[in-house]
């Protein structure tokens, strides 16, 4: 469904801030976040390990530790903001309306009972069915997924399934009760790259199936361009860049996207180069930089990124990057996103 078509997102999440309180300190782990996601739509958030992207969709669905807690900002599902729910009233969204595929199947999955028994139950908790009815909706869902010989499958525990017959259960499960968002978090870490190709053509399928919305966690920008729409690039608990995947891909404003870009594989570079790392570690969040946060990593960091934080600049059709790069009165920079000038890039001014 497209925007012009729906005039309210399934999705807003608006000055969302989660911090962890630890005996060293608070930890920010996300930072005044804002994005949206729209009914039918694909939205990937990406960056390092510990950008605050898991944080986020652990928010969202209200999971996070006994440590943590979400300080400020909204989270509106339909119009109803869900930091306002009682408990119960979450439990009754969780699984039913909004469903999430954690990161290691091997350890979301009981260990003990069987894939049939785990199923089920999702389906009986939040749908009034009997245990004949439930099985054969976890039978269909199973097949839906691409398991073979389903029902025989279902009397087998989680360790005789390989890791990504273990996530497509877990896709199953989160898809059993026809969610309307569906968070996946990293849903192809520590599987080889022809199962998380597969993975991802699953999703794309199932999402155009079911007519649902998705928000696709990952760091890696290469499993983001075969499903997203949108992409929200996150840095040091903040989003440092979004825009549709055209924008992030060919005409990236922020040099964490850069960073993030150039360290990609790509198949149809001219010529065999080494991939570029970012250089440096991601901020000590108990004692983040001033400023711009990925200052002391930019090469192209300015006195003004050491001391103010940039604000959004807006770059059309939904596109905007907090980098100080943009304004005005800033040098002029090219743009270093790949050695081969692609179709679409300018420079940075």
């Amino acid at each position: 469904m497209h925007k012009e078509e729906q005039k309210k997102p399934l999705l807003e999440v608006r000055g969302l801030k989660t911090s962890f309180f630890t005996y060293a300190g608070e930890v920010k782990a996300v930072d005044d976040v804002d994005f949206e996601v729209w009914p039918g739509e694909a939205v990937g958030i990406v960056g390092e390990s510990g950008c605050g992207k898991s944080v986020t969709s652990l928010s969202i669905m209200r999971l996070i530790p006994k440590t943590g807690r979400i300080t400020a900002g909204s989270i509106l599902f339909n119009g109803v903001d869900l930091l306002k729910l009682s408990s119960r009233e979450m439990q009754r969204i969780r699984g039913k309306e909004i469903a999430m595929i954690f990161q290691d199947p091997m350890t979301s999955l009981n260990p003990v009972l069987t894939i049939g028994y785990q199923l089920t139950e999702s389906i009986r908790r939040h749908q009034r069915v009997s245990k004949r009815e439930a099985r054969e909706k976890a039978v269909e869902m199973l097949n839906l997924v691409g398991i073979p010989n389903p029902a025989d499958r279902l009397s087998q525990y989680p360790h005789e399934f390989s890791g990504g017959m273990r996530q497509r259960v877990m896709i199953a499960m989160a898809l059993s009760c026809n969610p309307k968002l569906l968070i996946a978090d990293e849903p192809t870490t520590a599987l080889d790259v022809t199962i998380q190709a597969q993975i991802i053509e699953l999703l794309k399928d199932l999402r155009s199936r079911f007519s649902m919305s998705i928000i696709l966690i990952t760091h890696d920008l290469g499993v983001v361009a075969g499903l997203a729409d949108r992409v929200v690039v996150m840095y040091g608990g903040k989003i440092v860049e979004s825009g549709n995947i055209k924008d992030i891909y060919y005409r990236a404003k922020h040099p964490y996207t850069w960073g993030l870009l150039k360290s990609v594989p790509r198949l149809d570079a001219r010529e065999k180069k080494r991939l570029v790392p970012i250089t440096g570690q991601p901020p000590d969040l108990l004692e983040p930089p001033g400023g711009c946060a990925f200052n002391p990593r930019c090469r192209y960091a300015m006195r003004i990124c050491l001391d103010r934080r940039p604000g959004f600049t807006d770059l059309g059709n939904g596109h905007k990057a907090a980098c100080w790069l943009l304004h005005p009165e800033a040098p002029k920079r090219v743009l270093p996103v790949n050695e081969e000038e692609q179709p679409g890039h300018q420079g940075v001014g």
